[in-house]
């Protein structure tokens, strides 16, 4: 079994490493992604303001439709 006690090596560096940097704007440019990029995150706390961030940047992000109540 491969969670046996004592049988979880790792075989060495991963097969596949990435090359360059992600980019969300790579292969679109459309107006969303451009607003997206330009926004300022603002009135939030520090740990929310990290991931909405990292949402944006790896493009995970999606605009609430409607305000969150805090």
């Amino acid at each position: 079994m491969s969670t046996e006690k004592g049988n979880a090596k790792k075989a060495g560096p991963p097969k596949y490493q990435n090359k360059t940097k992600f980019r969300n704007d790579l292969h679109d440019s459309s107006r969303r992604t451009k607003s997206l990029n330009a926004l300022d995150v603002s009135g939030v706390c520090v740990r929310c303001k990290a991931i909405i961030e990292w949402k944006i940047k790896y493009k995970k992000y999606k605009q609430l439709t409607q305000p969150k109540k805090w």
